[in-house]
């Protein structure tokens, strides 16, 4: 669904652009904005109604494919099991094929039976009239991969395999080529594709000046009330941990007593009720006005408009040995807010749900996404003090 809205938003904006040079045709914008929601709509129903048809064709035995797995171990049940609970996929199990197993032996639980021994591959391919096989086998068995291949492509069936080490890897990883090597990414996150990162950074660029011209005339009047109201900078500038784990230093209004930060080495988890912070600084904090400087780390490239929430130096350090999967989150751009701060888990809350909120918008980015985070930023999360910013 995401490269479907992003192929037909981007033919939209191609075809505004052309029809704005060239203006011997003229449409208006409307036209342009129910063309796109039309053809979203329609094709998102014929693939519905495609991948309908076909799942009822497979559960009535229409174009199923007769597969053969290789391999009655752990792994190999675990794909006997998946192709049981999802028919729709038009994969009938016939049998396994193991080293390891007496021939005939029943697998009362899947219903199927070990057909023979990968010496005999070739002719269980031929009786059973296999269209398909899987390669299941453990780590220590992959020795024999390349002999129980060359059986295949010689039967001419086709082969695919189940990695052994499939538990390190996410159910939506890509391959990718590498000067002819195949690669397999461990975790895919769709903001690595290079057209994502451009229109990922064009949105941001766009949306921080805008954001920087229209709360020009409040950030004045924040700049003026820090200077009368307390000693010290306007702004705060602290480093902060980025992507690739490159460090940056994070523009704030300065909410808290001057030179108060240097005194405490572990500050900056959003303690509540902090002595040090401001009068003014708590109204700021309050309605994370505070915050409004980072457009400009934003319009930089520092950071991203939506991301995770980047940690202080001193806090990566400690939270990369405690806290499983910490370091992913410095795989995309830190963010002014995220998925985990519009759930509630920012500041003085639980790291690990943090953690666990910033994986998943990494492994399910989209643009759709972004626009519900700043939504509920704006609507929810800007009023909450459980929801303030770091």
């Amino acid at each position: 669904m995401r490269q479907l809205l992003f192929s037909i938003a981007s033919g939209v904006v191609f075809i505004s652009a052309f029809t704005f040079f060239y203006r011997e045709i003229s449409y208006s914008r409307m036209t342009f904005v129910l063309f796109g929601v039309l053809n979203f709509g329609l094709v998102f129903v014929e693939r519905l109604l495609v991948r309908w048809v076909l799942q009822q064709a497979h559960r009535h035995g229409y174009h199923l494919r007769r597969v053969l797995v290789v391999g009655a171990g752990e792994l190999g049940l675990r794909v006997a099991q998946q192709a049981r609970r999802h028919p729709e996929l038009g994969h009938r199990i016939v049998g396994f094929c193991d080293d390891y197993e007496t021939n005939g032996v029943y697998k009362k639980d899947y219903g199927l039976e070990v057909l023979g021994r990968t010496s005999s591959l070739n002719e269980i391919i031929e009786k059973h009239r296999i269209d398909k096989v899987i390669v299941a086998l453990p780590g220590r068995a992959m020795r024999k991969i390349s002999r129980i291949v060359e059986a295949c492509e010689l039967e001419g069936v086709e082969t695919d395999i189940v990695p052994d080490f499939f538990k390190f890897i996410q159910p939506r990883t890509k391959v990718h080529d590498f000067a002819g090597l195949p690669l397999v990414s461990v975790r895919f996150t769709p903001v690595d594709s290079w057209k994502y990162r451009v229109a990922k950074r064009a949105f941001d660029a766009a949306f921080a000046a805008t954001a920087l011209f229209i709360f020009s005339p409040v950030m004045m009047l924040i700049a003026v009330a820090i200077k009368l109201t307390s000693r010290g900078p306007i702004f705060f500038k602290q480093e902060r941990i980025g992507v690739n784990r490159r460090p940056f230093n994070m523009v704030k209004f300065r909410s808290m007593k001057s030179g108060a930060e240097q005194f405490d080495q572990a500050a900056g988890l959003g303690t509540r009720n902090d002595p040090r912070v401001t009068k003014l600084g708590k109204f700021l904090r309050e309605w994370s006005l505070d915050e409004l400087p980072q457009f400009w780390n934003v319009l930089a490239g520092d950071m991203s408009v939506v991301g995770p929430r980047p940690e202080r130096t001193y806090h990566v350090r400690q939270f990369k040995t405690k806290v499983p999967n910490y370091m992913i989150r410095h795989q995309v751009k830190t963010g002014m807010t995220g998925w985990a701060q519009v759930n509630g888990w920012r500041g003085d809350t639980s790291i690990d749900k943090r953690i666990e909120h910033d994986i998943f918008y990494i492994e399910n980015w989209s643009f759709g996404l972004d626009v519900k985070i700043i939504l509920l930023t704006l609507f929810g999360g800007i009023i909450t003090k459980k929801a303030r910013a770091i």
